[in-house]
């Protein structure tokens, strides 16, 4: 006799996709941004993990990696980084 949870219910009738949004630095490290790209890097891993283990439940994984972002949109300009300081 099969009995299912509600959790198996929902990976056994659901085909989706996971999309994380984490950034180029997250492949490679850089000087005086250690943090950030320690975050970005777990972001990365968690993906990697995470495909895997829904691949059985045919869920895929996908992973955003934005470049310059700040630089081609003009966030990290002077009028706009002064516009926020404190």
């Amino acid at each position: 006799m099969l009995t299912l949870q509600s959790s198996d219910y929902f990976f056994f009738f659901t085909v989706g996709r996971v999309i994380n949004v984490t950034s180029v630095r997250g492949r490679c490290a850089f000087p005086v941004a250690s943090a950030y790209t320690m975050a970005k890097f777990a972001g990365e891993a968690f993906s990697d993990s995470l495909r895997l283990e829904m691949r059985k439940f045919g869920m895929k994984v996908v992973i955003v990696e934005p470049g310059n972002f700040g630089g081609a949109t003009g966030m990290l300009n002077e009028k706009s980084v002064s516009a926020c300081a404190v």
